[in-house]
């Protein structure tokens, strides 16, 4: 194996290069970025989380960014970019002039929304105004200069001052007044200043702009509408449509595309850049060409089957793209551990629970429509939705349509566009790749245990209902759970649901301290499930048979298995044991439904 050093979920350039760690070039599309037409302005790229958005806008920065002390001095730019042994596309001949005019031109400005989350409203305020605080840091030196008007360098001062001692939550009106104050107005006061220091427009970046939109959403005390107001305020101040002097361009990133009518209401020239628009349909994540590189140089080539099968399967435009994320952990674990086996690298790096919440949402309120159309999507199969633009962030807390779902899991990277799909509004979706089917089949140990109290508390009653020989009830209760679980299966034979069943049932006899037995040797077979409960002196024998999805087809399914707990003689261990109530009882499964028939008790008959 190769000596390849990764700097794994390193989201800054300049470690990166300077750490000697394996870098994937994305250098050929600054020019793109920093010298469009002026119609282009300002660039909102919408991508999934952990493909690259903040390594790139790293890296937008560090090439821009002007020695504040020595504004002629391009030193750093040079090490980094283009002496540093690498041969990057930006190096390159047909790049000078590129360089000449935007290399180590520009003051630029970036923050970064990516951790700004709160409880509450007060708290996720806190962590922004603590975000504008560093900035204020960093530019400290207009406050100390004598091209500054002295009100902008007193205004700078405070607001500099009021970040600092802000460390408690802004519970104080007057303090949470003045922090939105500062919030929204501090990008275009220190632009100004840094455009009126060295006679030089500013770069603006933000990275994540939507993640306190989403934490909001999801917040203890959801404040939504709040924090869409800040969000909106600080677009209007640093992007209006009004011609700002001291702004060059700016780059913004994000998961999820929010109608511009309600975050960018007063951009100017602002164009939205989604995973099928070009030219940038490759600049996040691994092509298939980088990704073969890459195998290639990690000596991984003959792994190339596998890591498409885990790892690719997002569709940006034409493109295949595979998840830098899981691409890179994927070859730093094969290249340094005995283990060169793909597994789940991007579903461990936050929290996934999209799948949770609208999945359980469905079940509990027996929405079985958007559970068919998801079951389709685990079963490897392609659905159709149409695209919604979202005018606020979709609250999944409450019911949302399929489609308005989907666009969401389309954005945060857990479907994808088909090959054949236009990305237009009806698109084809499906899901990318087997990390990603991974993670559902994960989320099933949360859906279907003890964690859900509503699939929890039905998987109870399903135990007493059997060991009462309640049949009609039972049949009744396991078709409800049936339209609502979820499973990942190639076809739907009898170990589908004989896997439901032990699933459901022996986590709840665990539950209840009863005895469960799947499978295990009495008579002259093994019945499918046996349940005891000893303080009630019952046995409750069960047989499970499929058919197809017809009524008839279900009750002669039913029959068989009773036939066979008869022939096979499943019950007499328990009625030499001195039982009084043993029961048999035979399923028949067919589809989203089923038929319970039982034989009563046979300890009476015996």
């Amino acid at each position: 194996m190769k000596d390849i050093k990764f700097n794994i979920g390193c989201e800054d350039i300049e470690e990166l290069i300077n750490g000697g760690a394996y870098y994937v070039d994305k250098t050929a599309y600054l020019k793109n970025i920093l010298m469009s037409s002026s119609e282009v302005k300002n660039s909102l790229f919408i991508r999934p989380r952990r493909f690259g958005k903040t390594l790139n806008l790293s890296m937008i920065k560090e090439f821009c960014k002007l020695n504040y002390q020595n504004p002629e001095d391009k030193s750093y730019q040079q090490k980094l970019f283009i002496d540093n042994g690498r041969s990057l596309a930006v190096a390159g001949e047909d790049y000078s002039e590129f360089r000449e005019k935007v290399m180590g031109e520009f003051p630029v400005i970036s923050i970064s929304f990516k951790t700004v989350e709160g409880s509450c409203f007060q708290r996720a305020v806190s962590q922004l105004l603590y975000k504008f605080g560093m900035i204020y840091d960093e530019f400290d030196f207009l406050s100390k200069s004598s091209k500054q008007d002295p009100d902008d360098i007193e205004t700078y001062r405070a607001n500099k001052k009021f970040c600092k001692n802000q460390k408690d939550e802004l519970y104080e009106p007057q303090n949470l007044s003045k922090a939105i104050s500062i919030i929204s107005t501090a990008i275009p006061q220190i632009g100004a200043m840094l455009y009126q220091e060295f006679g030089r427009k500013v770069i603006v970046i933000i990275d994540e702009y939507d993640v306190p939109l989403q934490k909001a959403v999801i917040a203890e005390e959801p404040y939504y509408s709040k924090m869409l107001e800040i969000i909106r305020t600080i677009s209007g101040n640093t992007f209006k449509k009004d011609n700002l002097p001291w702004l060059y361009k700016a780059v913004v990133s994000g998961c999820l595309r929010i109608a511009h009518q309600s975050v960018f209401t007063d951009a100017n020239n602002f164009t939205t850049y989604g995973m099928g628009d070009e030219p940038y349909t490759g600049f996040f994540g691994f092509t298939q060409d980088e990704t073969g590189k890459l195998l290639e140089n990690c000596d991984l080539s003959d792994k190339s089957s596998e890591v498409k099968e885990w790892y690719d399967g997002y569709r940006f435009g034409k493109q295949h793209i595979f998840c830098p994320w899981s691409l890179v952990s994927y070859c730093n674990q094969a290249l340094h551990s005995d283990n060169d086996k793909p597994q789940q690298f991007w579903i461990n790096t936050s929290g996934n629970d999209l799948i949770t919440m609208f999945t359980k949402n469905s079940m509990e309120t027996h929405d079985a429509g958007n559970l068919s159309k998801l079951q389709q999507l685990l079963d490897g199969e392609r659905v159709n939705i149409t695209l919604e633009e979202f005018t606020t962030y979709p609250d999944i807390h409450d019911r949302v349509s399929f489609d308005v779902f989907m666009t969401l899991m389309l954005h945060t990277g857990y479907v994808t566009y088909t090959e054949d799909s236009d990305s237009s509004e009806e698109v084809t979706i499906r899901i990318p790749n087997q990390e990603v089917l991974s993670c559902f089949i994960a989320k099933q140990k949360f859906l279907y245990g003890e964690n859900n109290p509503y699939w929890f508390n039905q998987a109870m009653i399903l135990v007493d209902l059997l060991l009462e020989n309640k049949e009609l009830q039972a049949q009744e209760l396991i078709t409800s759970m049936l339209m609502s679980f979820l499973s990942v299966r190639k076809t739907r034979s009898e170990f589908y649901y004989h896997g439901f069943m032990t699933g459901v049932l022996g986590f709840a006899c665990s539950a209840k301290g009863l005895e469960f037995h799947e499978e295990i040797e009495k008579g002259s077979g093994f019945p499918d499930v046996v349940l005891k409960r000893d303080s009630t002196d019952t046995v409750t024998v069960l047989e499970f048979k499929k058919g197809n999805n017809d009524r008839l087809a279900r009750i002669d399914s039913a029959n068989y298995a009773t036939a066979q707990i008869i022939e096979q003689k499943y019950a007499e261990p328990f009625l030499k044991e001195g039982y009084s109530k043993v029961y048999g009882i035979g399923i028949g499964f067919g589809g989203k439904n089923c038929v319970v028939k039982s034989l009563g008790n046979m300890a009476k008959k015996k």
